[in-house]
């Protein structure tokens, strides 16, 4: 595992705790209507459970680091395959009626497309580098 990937993705999940923070208390003081305050909350609420799963991943790596490049390809190319599953849902969640669903849709497409960029940069850039 290159020494920069578990940096990068903890400053990821830094800057959205501090975004998902002000987004959530901005949703709980909305005054553009109840519909616009319940899809902020859950929106950010979402974002803080994807940014709490992103450091479980982040202390885990940590703990047991891959040493070995294509295995480390190899979890980069099922994690890519976990998140093309995620946008699906997020996609399906923000065609609901119910404007939560629509809130947690749109908070999965912005983490799990976040996710499968960083995936496949990695994916390829590990395998340009052997």
């Amino acid at each position: 595992m290159p020494h920069y990937f578990l940096p990068l993705l903890v400053g990821w999940c830094a800057s959205w705790v501090v975004l998902s923070g002000i987004g959530f208390l901005y949703g709980l003081r909305c005054t553009r209507g109840d519909d616009s305050r319940r899809w902020w909350t859950a929106f950010w609420t979402m974002n803080l459970f994807w940014i709490a799963v992103d450091l479980v991943i982040v202390v885990w790596a940590m703990l047991d680091p891959v040493s070995d490049v294509e295995e480390f390809r190899g979890l980069l190319a099922i994690n890519g395959g976990l998140d093309l599953l995620y946008l699906t849902t997020g996609v399906i969640l923000i065609t609901r009626r119910d404007i939560m669903a629509r809130g947690f849709g749109a908070a999965i497409l912005c983490q799990g497309g976040f996710l499968l960029l960083f995936d496949l940069i990695w994916w390829l850039i590990l395998g340009t580098s052997s």
